[in-house]
């Protein structure tokens, strides 16, 4: 049974005491009169309560006398404790015999409900009858730890005046609440921020969402659900996910289990499409009382994503939301709204140009990670060919387009169009992105490459001596020397002729 945490330091419980326990709910007294009405104001400035009032005892004379008073209570379940003037034990019957949610004995008598909101944080009762009143909190929101009632004795009216005052009765004062809270982090960010993250595809993000417990063992939750949702761009690993109870440095307590302890619910997911998904411990899970242990303060869901074909490039980047944290109790649900965190990743590309700034077509390009494996032309990352517009698009080895995290990277010509040579020298291009301390208009990004791509122009140049030239020069000298070769052979037989 659902019970209320006590505590005696209030003010009306001192003031009961004096008021029963010092003269056990009577007193020798003259001209009692119990006609007169009483007023109470009652205060709370915390919204999402409903406070009910009960009248639980009347104020009498006894021996048919106006000489001494007497409570008499109206069930008989609370007659010891009203008759030992006890307050504290009083309050604790009354918990006991109406827990939240439970109907009040027969007998006692309704006065009104008294519910807070952020316009209602005042309520005058009037016209009350002198005797032993209890205020009993029928709702409250569902992160409540406690609430603790309350129960007083209005003041009577002797001697023609009223024996005392009765203040203004605080119930925010009695309540310790405990609104949860959510937040999601990157805790294998490239940047040392939990925030966001600078990756390629096909790279794994991994995540953490911190969720504060609430409830009590008195105040037992009935609903405990996180929600999610990841853009086009993450691949979840359904597999990847693990959820725990944690204390206060987030330190592991123990692991739940899955379909025992908890369920993982994907409502939406598919290629090119935003992943939804939740997960909710379950109702007999939160009935147990592991979750409200003193060293319980979170929830803790882990969880991973890969970068895929669809990220988006650029300052948009590609959100991870931690969309809200709901639970709740038999008397409210509430929700909390959580934070997005982010995965950034770029492109690179190469314009092919000839020596007067003509877009040249069919140039074969490689990229790679480091300087040494574009010396040698090995490992590449990725590699595209010039298009009519001279434009080059890197593709992975899956045909799709290179997206990359920030940095330096290395690219090198294969192969020059037809009449053109190979541009020798490897091309450092090097994707510039810097991030700022705070997001603003929905980015963390502070710069970056144009729409999310670094850029680098090649320029080829002609072949210098063509082939066919070569070959005419070749013929002409060859020509030449045969001419001059039969000259001196004709002059040589003519002095041999001469001679004979």
């Amino acid at each position: 049974m659902k019970k209320y945490f006590i505590k005696s330091t209030s003010i009306l419980f001192i003031i009961l005491a004096i008021i029963i326990t010092a003269v056990p709910f009577a007193s020798a007294a003259t001209l009692l009169d119990e006609s007169k009405k009483v007023s109470v104001t009652m205060n709370c400035t915390k919204p999402g309560y409903s406070f009910e009032l009960f009248r639980v005892a009347d104020l009498t004379t006894t021996s048919g006398t106006a000489n001494e008073t007497a409570y008499t209570p109206l069930f008989d379940s609370i007659a010891s404790e009203v008759k030992a003037g006890n307050s504290k034990n009083l309050l604790s019957k009354l918990d006991t015999l109406s827990p939240v949610n439970t109907a009040m004995p027969t007998g006692a008598v309704s006065c009104g409900t008294f519910t807070t909101s952020a316009t209602s944080t005042t309520k005058t009762y009037s016209n009350l009858a002198q005797g032993i009143y209890y205020v009993k909190c029928t709702k409250y929101p569902a992160g409540v730890k406690s609430v603790t009632n309350s129960v007083f004795a209005l003041p009577y009216f002797q001697n023609n005046s009223w024996v005392y005052t009765l203040s203004a009765i605080n119930l925010a004062n009695k309540v310790v609440d405990g609104t949860a809270t959510t937040k999601k982090e990157i805790t294998n960010s490239t940047k040392n921020n939990v925030n966001y993250t600078d990756v390629s595809v096909g790279d794994t993000v991994e995540y953490a969402l911190y969720n504060t417990v609430a409830g009590s063992t008195s105040n037992k939750l009935e609903q405990y659900t996180v929600k999610d949702k990841m853009s086009k761009g993450l691949t979840f690993n359904k597999d990847s996910v693990k959820v725990y109870l944690a204390d206060s440095s987030k330190a592991k307590i123990a692991d739940l289990t899955k379909d025992t302890d908890y369920k993982l619910n994907v409502t939406s997911e598919g290629t090119g499409k935003d992943t939804e998904f939740n997960v909710a411990l379950n109702k007999t899970y939160l009935a147990k009382n592991d979750f409200y242990a003193s060293n319980v303060s979170y929830v803790i869901v882990t969880c991973s994503a890969v970068l895929n074909d669809y990220a988006v490039k650029g300052t948009a980047g590609n959100p991870n939301e931690d969309v809200e944290l709901t639970y709740g109790n038999n008397s409210s649900v509430e929700s909390v709204p959580g934070n997005t965190v982010y995965a950034y990743t770029y492109g690179v590309n190469v314009m092919k140009k000839n020596e007067n700034g003509t877009a040249l077509s069919g140039a074969k390009f490689s990229i790679y990670a480091t300087s040494a494996n574009a010396e040698s032309k090995q490992n590449a990352i990725g590699s595209g060919t010039s298009d009519s517009n001279g434009a080059v698009t890197f593709l992975n080895a899956q045909g799709k387009e290179l997206k990359l995290a920030s940095g330096t990277y290395y690219i090198a010509e294969t192969e020059a169009p037809s009449g053109y040579n190979v541009y020798g020298k490897v091309i450092p291009v090097t994707i510039n992105a810097t991030y700022r301390t705070a997001i603003s208009n929905g980015t963390w990004v502070q710069s970056a490459p144009a729409n999310g791509t670094a850029s680098v122009t090649v320029t080829d140049t002609k072949l210098i001596v063509p082939q066919t030239g070569g070959y005419v020069m070749y013929l002409y000298v060859a020509g030449a020397a045969s001419v001059v070769l039969g000259g001196v052979m004709l002059v040589l037989i003519k002095r041999n002729k001469k001679n004979k």
